[in-house]
């Protein structure tokens, strides 16, 4: 049962809300506050870069995640931050039903109408070489379609190749929101170029506690009892990363009204255990007799096994004139008697004494094993010589760092991952993609304020640097990177 059918969201006696703040004494709704922004689980990241893509670059721009993600409270800042810079426009629902309903949109933004000769087709075409016009006057335009994956794929299709058939860096920017299947509705290339995808993933256990932290702070409730570990895991596996429903179920959980951790565990009924008592108790008893007519078993056993006596050496007396042994005479010096002439005397003979064994043979000494050769020292990987950075500014991972005066000295491209004002976002993506030896960061100015941007290697042409990201991890290859000239630092 999920928490709306649950009814944990009801508005019946007084709503949600008037509970916490009776229980807690919460001076304002948590989950209502806009601000402050959540910059973490790369959602800072996400608006950078449609900031600086809207602004100076020549990509449509996809924004794709998960539903409740936070895409549209991304676009809501965009627009709250960069609206004196860009023509920001949003192109409603109704205007995504139809080419010519969609023409009529674009065209009523440069005050201009469908000519009757001139199909909705040509119009959308003219109306982004139009753009380009305005951009030559200091002003680009952007065009966000949230909800894209609502709209028919063939009017977003014809959308975006006339994006792609204008100037690009200077005609209006196609912003499309939706979910995580929006390139496959769209059919796109992942290898297409003049598309940049920003993918948002959902919160993690950690994540999710700091966005409510500072809002639970702001409310004026006690954060070791809201955002204990217990409630939290019951959180984050209800609200499953997701914005939306961490806002609806938050509440629900702060009064003990969610769903318990897990389906409850069916355990066997009384009667039943009563109905195998005997059989049970009987195979029991089964079992320890088996046990003790073994134990006695195996020591009469031992006791009637027979003591092999010794073997006895058997004597033989051979007596008569007929044997060969009676004319020989004794042996000298032994104690036997002589025979006489009246007859031969019967003689005892004794069984031979057995040989003595052969001593065993020495085993031979085993030879020194050779001294190993010494291994060769192996030789010292080639280090990256990295110029002295700017005077004044020390970087955080000077390791990894590049003066930007070197980089655009560099020739060919290379792919552009993270870009922000703030040095800690270029080093926490480092440290969290620090098995990838080749990513760098340098430090540029923009807005009259430090620009930090995280780069991978150096490329000829833009197909040699797609291929090469091709080759590293997954989690980078979602992020799509941006290939770009040295020279644009």
């Amino acid at each position: 049962m999920t928490v709306e059918e649950a009814g944990l969201n009801s508005l019946e006696g007084g709503g949600l809300f008037p509970r916490l703040q009776q229980r807690y004494g919460l001076r304002a709704d948590p989950l209502e506050m806009e601000t402050p922004f959540f910059p973490d689980a790369m959602r800072h990241h996400a608006l950078e870069t449609l900031r600086h893509l809207c602004g100076f670059g020549d990509l449509a721009l996809l924004l794709t995640g998960a539903p409740g993600a936070g895409k549209s409270r991304i676009l809501a800042e965009l627009v709250r931050s960069e609206s004196s810079r860009l023509d920001i426009h949003r192109v409603p629902a109704a205007a995504l039903t139809s080419a010519s309903a969609l023409a009529r949109c674009l065209l009523a933004i440069a005050h201009k109408r469908i000519e009757p000769p001139e199909s909705a087709r040509d119009a959308l075409y003219g109306f982004f070489r139009w753009s380009e016009t305005r951009a030559r006057k200091g002003q680009r335009l952007v065009l966000l379609i949230d909800d894209a994956d609502k709209a028919p794929p063939e009017l977003l299709r014809t959308l975006l190749s006339a994006f792609l058939a204008a100037e690009r860096a200077a005609a209006a920017v196609p912003v499309f929101s939706g979910g995580s299947d929006l390139v496959g509705m769209l059919g796109l290339d992942p290898s297409l170029s003049g598309i940049h995808q920003v993918h948002l993933r959902p919160l993690t256990l950690e994540e999710s506690r700091a966005y409510l932290a500072p809002r639970v702070h702001r409310a004026g409730g006690n954060d070791a009892e809201l955002l204990s570990d217990s409630r939290m895991r019951q959180i984050h596996r209800l609200s499953q990363g997701s914005f939306g429903r961490l806002q609806r179920v938050t509440p629900a959980v702060w009064l003990d009204m969610a769903p318990s951790a897990g389906p409850a565990v069916k355990r066997p009924s009384f009667r039943f255990l009563m109905s195998v008592r005997w059989p049970a108790l009987a195979l029991v008893l089964l079992g320890v007799s088996w046990w003790i007519v073994s134990q006695q078993y195996d020591q009469s056993v031992s006791r009637d096994v027979a003591v092999e006596p010794p073997e006895r050496v058997r004597k033989s007396i051979t007596i008569g004139p007929g044997h060969p042994e009676s004319a020989l005479p004794a042996a000298v010096g032994s104690d036997a008697p002589v025979p006489s002439s009246a007859g031969p005397e019967p003689k005892v003979q004794s069984a031979p004494e057995p040989e003595p064994e052969p001593e065993p043979e020495p085993e031979p000494e085993p030879e020194p094993e050779p001294e190993p050769e010494p291994e060769p020292e192996p030789e010292p990987e080639p280090q990256l010589e990295l110029e002295p950075v700017e005077e004044g500014f020390k970087p955080a991972l000077p390791e990894r760092f590049v003066a930007v005066s070197d980089v655009r000295r560099m020739s060919g491209v290379t792919a552009q991952f993270v870009a922000g004002f703030r040095e800690q976002t270029a080093t926490d993506f480092l440290q969290r993609h620090a098995d990838v030896a080749e990513l760098r960061y340098t430090r540029s100015t923009r807005q009259d304020q430090d620009w930090f941007v995280v780069f991978y290697g150096q490329f000829e042409d833009s197909g040699a640097a797609r291929a090469a990201v091709t080759n590293l991890p997954d989690d980078l290859q979602s992020i799509t990177p941006w290939i770009r000239p040295f020279g644009g630092f």
